[in-house]
Order: structure tokens, then C-alpha cells, then sequence
């Protein structure tokens, strides 16, 4: 018979190397409260960008800095460019921060988020341009990709007009009532001739 070894093949049973093998997770450090907003900003959004173990603390903390005055507009702007980033795991926070603090202005963004590759973010572009515009054009983000596109395009055009609406303003009066010239007439003189 053999002689039983001194260390298992398996090391799940060894203590020694099971210590070896752990693997430790990198403590994600929080921004703090008073470092500059910009900055903060974007180091999350740098977090984002690194992994799971970093973008769920990033989004939370993303949240946070939004609620300051001035700070959500500074989100929206990082986090924009974001959206069309390889990774969902990237988009998807960056969608929900754009929708979280992203006004009017940010609609564009989230009509390109309808024609994304993943149905989650799709459908939840979907729902918060409904939600925003009161308007659906009968997108389904589950549709075939004729369909959707098509819808898309409607999306498109509708953000076009309203651009437009912002860009023109409404005439004034004087543009829709020119006021008129005066006429000049020439004056008689006591004598009753004309004066030139």
C-alpha cells in the first residue's frame, strides 16, 4: 500500500494554501466631502469606468454629488460620454445618472440610447423619454431592428423640431406689425408756396 503524503492535493483542505491562493479585493476609497466638485466628479467617473468593484461605489457616490447645486450638470456632462462606451456595465450607470440629473437638453442622448445593443437600455431610454416628452411613436425595444430603427427615426426628427422651437423664438411685434414710415409731406409756407 502507499504510504499516505504529508499535504493534500487539494488545497481546500490545506490550510497554508488556502491562504496563499485568497485573492484580496482592492478597497475602493470614497472621494471626500471637500474635494472640488469637478475633480470628484471626475474621478468617479474614472471609477466607472475600472470594473464593478469601482462603479457601484462611483454611482453611489455619483448620486451623492449630483444633489449639490451646480454638481449634477458637471455629472451629465462626464457621464454623457459614457454612453456609447464597449462595456454595459459602463452605460448602464451612465444612463441612469444622465436621466437622474440630465434636463431637457439631455433627450438627444437618450434617443441614441434606443438603438443600443442591450435590451435593458433600451428599455429604460425608452421609458424615461416617455415619461419626459409624453410621447411613445410605438418603440418597442424588444422589437426586430427594422422596427425599432424606424421608431428611432421619429424619436429623431421629433428632437429636431423642438430644438428648432428653442432656437427660433416667437416674432415680436414689431416683426409681425412693421411700424410704418412716416410720410413726409411738404409744408406751405404763409405765402402758400412750397418750401423745398
Amino acid at each position: 500500500m502507499d504510504k499516505p503524503r504529508d499535504k493534500d492535493a487539494y488545497t481546500g483542505f490545506d490550510p497554508e494554501a488556502a491562504d496563499q491562493s485568497k485573492r484580496k479585493a482592492e478597497k475602493v476609497e470614497r472621494v471626500k466631502a471637500d474635494t472640488d466638485p469637478a475633480k470628484a466628479v471626475e474621478t468617479l467617473v474614472a471609477n466607472l469606468q475600472k470594473g464593478p468593484a469601482y462603479a457601484i461605489p462611483a454611482e453611489e457616490q455619483l448620486k451623492m454629488w449630483g444633489t449639490q447645486q451646480g454638481v449634477d450638470k458637471i455629472v451629465v456632462s462626464k457621464v454623457r460620454m459614457l454612453l456609447k462606451h464597449e462595456k454595459v456595465e459602463v452605460r448602464a450607470p451612465a444612463l441612469r445618472l444622465t436621466i437622474l440629473y440630465g434636463r431637457a437638453e439631455s433627450n438627444g442622448d437618450l434617443i441614441e440610447a434606443l438603438a443600443d445593443q442591450e435590451y435593458a437600455i433600451r428599455a429604460t431610454a425608452s421609458r424615461a423619454l416617455q415619461a419626459r416628452a409624453r410621447r411613445d411613436f410605438s418603440y418597442d425595444p424588444g422589437a426586430g431592428e427594422v422596427a425599432r430603427a424606424r421608431a428611432v427615426q421619429e424619436w429623431r426628427q421629433w428632437w429636431q423640431e423642438e430644438q428648432r422651437k428653442v432656437a427660433v423664438q416667437p416674432p415680436t411685434v414689431y416683426e409681425e406689425k412693421p411700424p410704418t414710415e412716416p410720410k413726409i409731406t411738404p409744408t406751405k409756407d404763409v405765402k402758400g408756396t412750397e418750401e423745398k
